[in-house]
């Protein structure tokens, strides 16, 4: 029975990995890679395919008119080897970060989560709520009762409120990226034995994918490397104890207390491996795990009034649960969309995984379907395998960064497969004649072109995409004035029109499940006159709340058109409505240029009190702000205006006066 499952999940994983994606993804499902990104990838590694296969049986007949040589290469013991290993892959992920993404965050969860850490290396659970709150609220944070917090389990939160500490959060991922790859090690070795383990842990190292996710803040870091952590726990001892079963539960865990979902995944295999002959293990597993979860209850108690409910669904609501509904941005989730999104996700895996010029998933996917898996472990691989995917089925949102980001919980299962898939075809070659073609010198050749190809045709191109998209997030204004002897400052941040409505609807008090779907489907500028009202009627939050849940209600589901060729792509107008002076007003300041807020928000102090203090510019709407900060010294970060599509730029405006109107 077992070895009937575990081959059908392999058979299965084959045909999701390599049927899947070349499945015509049709055009109702949004899938976002069902045009000339994925053809040009199947093109590239046609051609990438064909020279491969090419060299490699060019290289193995050639072989077979020369003599056998065994070459010895010096040993390097295993201790040595993963130590060497996990120093490049942090010391490759620290170059990235530096040089590449500039120590900045690119993405707005790293930036809310950046910013909740600030709070956590003061000592508190929350920032104070800003006050004018309309010039320092970002998205995926929010106000409750115990102050101003992000969305997110504290489990990355607090490595990074470490990071922030010591003045160097940007070194946080790349660590952990080096623990990841010992963990890989262990995890391989105890499941396959250490010849898979050494080439799991290299292709962990040389995993682009693994390298600029842990070049920047994400969370998905900080919860592979805790499942590792367990995994390797569990089974790299060679003779495991009570002890290490519950520092696995800890690290399952953190796992959980970092992305729910993905502490699921992460119990799953380990569960698949205890009820086979091992259910003793599991009650030190909990007991392990019972600590973090009490103290990520009390956390969620604390910022949002229960043990239970976590910021998601006090940001968005029920409609950020799994299942199919519709989601918070209004748009129906259905199992077809759910479907359309592991093909899309699984496209991902095979571009971005390595960069290599054949896609990643091949090696793995022809084990998966020639191989004999039948034995314990490659059901726990399995298993492994297909948890995050499963469960990500049945969440509305796709989730792409570097990547299929929901996917990277997958990575180590990904290494380890792909490395036992290696050894089983060399194994199968040596195994092979010897007189028309050496298969073992073919293969060899093979992996070593795809390898080299890869570093030195296909990377090279990512990473400089990377370094050049994006240039405002890599900007760094707050050393620029410290560079200037400026150490205290207020800098107000010139935003779009549609920033400055959202944060003004946040302001009210609105929650921002029901301000994205109004934006998406109201005209700004009704949006803005609503808002404009709603403040000078000193309306509650839950009469704004009220008040807007019913003119969406009346508008129906059709979002409202986006205003073509404006420089603000989120701004919605619809061809025939009323466009008042005011919305007139703020489109020409449009015109002049803007910015983004959110790279700036995570830099400030807590307490709003102290050093360079990046804010929202209100445009007419200042005066609180600057009755704050009466005193200090005042600049304006904005584009040039002879360039308003420019980058932005520093400019000192004199300081805040005294009193302010």
């Amino acid at each position: 029975m077992i070895k009937a499952v575990t081959r059908s999940l392999w058979v299965a994983i084959a045909v999701v990995a390599a049927v899947l994606p070349l499945v015509p993804l049709p055009s109702w499902s949004g899938a976002p890679d069902s045009g000339p990104a994925w053809t040009l990838s199947l093109d590239a590694w046609g051609l990438g395919l064909l020279v491969v296969v090419a060299l490699a049986l060019a290289v193995g007949r050639l072989s077979t008119a020369l003599p056998h040589v065994r070459v010895r290469v010096p040993a390097l013991g295993d201790a040595r080897y993963v130590a060497l290993l996990a120093a490049l892959i942090v010391l490759a992920a620290g170059t990235a970060s530096w040089v590449i993404f500039a120590r900045n965050p690119h993405h707005l969860d790293e930036m809310a989560q950046l910013i909740h850490a600030g709070a956590f290396a003061a000592g508190r659970l929350a920032l104070p709520i800003p006050e004018p709150a309309q010039a320092f609220l970002t998205g995926q944070t929010w106000v409750t009762d115990a102050g101003w917090v992000s969305q997110y389990p504290p489990g990355h939160i607090v490595l990074l409120a470490v990071g922030r500490m010591v003045r160097a959060a940007w070194l946080v991922n790349p660590v952990l990226a080096g623990v990841g790859a010992v963990c890989v090690f262990f995890v391989a070795r105890g499941l396959y034995g250490r010849r898979v383990a050494r080439v799991a842990a290299f292709l962990w190292v040389v995993s682009a994918w693994v390298l600029f996710m842990s070049a920047g803040y994400m969370n998905h870091v900080t919860a592979v490397t805790f499942a590792l952590v367990a995994w390797a726990l569990v089974w790299g001892p060679r003779q495991p104890r009570a002890i290490h079963w519950i520092a696995a539960g800890v690290a399952i865990g953190w796992v959980t207390a970092t992305r729910p979902l993905d502490g699921v995944a992460t119990a799953l295999p380990v569960l698949v491996w205890a009820v086979r002959g091992r259910t003793r293990v599991l009650p030190w597993i909990v007991l392990g795990g019972l600590p973090v979860a009490v103290a990520w209850g009390y956390v969620n108690w604390r910022l949002y009034g229960n043990p239970l409910t976590l910021g998601y669904s006090v940001l968005y609501g029920a409609e950020h649960n799994l299942g199919f509904h519709t989601d918070p941005w209004g748009q129906p989730f259905t199992p077809a969309i759910a479907l359309s999104n592991v093909a899309v996700a699984v496209r991902r895996l095979h571009i971005y995984l390595y960069e290599w010029p054949i896609p990643a998933l091949l090696p793995l996917a022809i084990w998966a379907a020639f191989g004999k898996q039948r034995r314990e472990r490659d059901l726990i691989v399995a298993v492994g395998l297909i948890a995050a995917p499963a469960l990500y089925f049945f969440y509305w949102h796709s989730g792409f960064y570097l990547g299929p980001r929901f996917y990277y919980a997958i990575v180590p299962w990904l290494v380890i497969a792909t490395a036992r898939g290696w050894h089983w075809g060399r194994a199968a070659a040596r195994r092979a004649g010897r007189r028309v073609i050496r298969w073992n010198v073919a293969l060899g050749t093979a992996a070593v072109t795809v390898l080299v190809w890869g570093w030195i045709g296909v990377l090279p191109g990512r990473i400089e995409q990377y370094r050049t998209s994006l240039p405002t997030m890599k900007l760094h204004p707050e050393e620029e004035l410290k560079h200037q002897g400026v150490t205290q400052a207020l800098v107000l941040v010139r935003t779009s029109w549609g920033s400055r409505v959202v944060s003004g609807l946040w302001e009210l008090g609105v929650p921002p499940g029901l301000v994205e779907r109004a934006y998406r489907r109201i005209d700004t500028c009704a949006l803005d006159t609503f808002w404009r009202a709603a403040r000078a009627r000193s309306l509650s939050a839950d009469r704004a709340t009220a008040e807007l849940q019913l003119i969406l209600e009346n508008r129906g589901a059709v979002e409202a058109p986006r205003l073509e060729g404006w420089p603000d792509p989120t701004v919605r107008a619809t061809p025939g409505n009323v466009i008042t002076e005011a919305c007139r007003r703020e489109m020409q300041r449009d015109q002049r240029g803007f910015t983004l807020y959110e790279p700036l928000a995570w830099r400030n102090a807590v307490e709003l009190d102290d050093g360079i203090v990046f804010a929202r510019d209100l445009v007419g709407g200042n005066g609180p702000l600057l009755e704050r900060f009466r005193g200090w010294p005042l600049w304006r970060y904005a584009p040039a205006q002879n360039d308003p599509k420019g980058l932005p730029v520093l400019t000192q405006a004199g300081e805040v006066p005294p009193s302010v109107p």
